[in-house]
């Protein structure tokens, strides 16, 4: 699998507002899912929400849970930064009939790790769906 280019902008850098047409595939609750996802770009310090795993790629089952990068505006989280935002980010998006798996990374921690073959964000950055880019 092809790494990303250090120099190449990576997905969650350009501005998107909240995209609801992105295809995650079945078995999440489309009205729980939009409300969920509007409270979450509305969270102080969101940068970026990205759907990755499988419902990223598109090959979701109705059983797959939605594993959703959050890129915090911060440039690195400390250990006890990174559990309150999760918290937070959790319970801002709500129940959406789904589990629902959060990596939240500070900025500057998301691109450095995104050539990764080992880390998660490389996984984010190459098969990941941009839901929302703050502008």
């Amino acid at each position: 699998m092809a790494g990303v280019s250090a120099t190449a902008p990576l997905p969650w850098q350009a501005a998107k507002p909240l995209d609801l047409s992105v295809e995650l595939g079945p078995g999440l609750e489309p009205a729980r899912l939009q409300a969920g996802l509007e409270r979450l770009c509305r969270e102080p310090g969101i940068r970026a929400l990205v759907a990755f795993g499988s419902r990223g790629r598109g090959e979701a089952r109705a059983d797959s849970d939605l594993d959703l990068a959050v890129i915090c505006a911060e440039a690195s989280l400390t250990p006890e930064q990174k559990r309150v935002c999760w918290r937070r980010c959790r319970d801002a998006l709500g129940l959406l009939g789904q589990n629902v798996d959060l990596v939240v990374v500070g900025a500057a921690d998301a691109a450095h790790l995104a050539g990764s073959r080992w880390h998660v964000m490389g996984d984010v950055a190459r098969e990941g769906k941009v839901l929302y880019a703050a502008g």
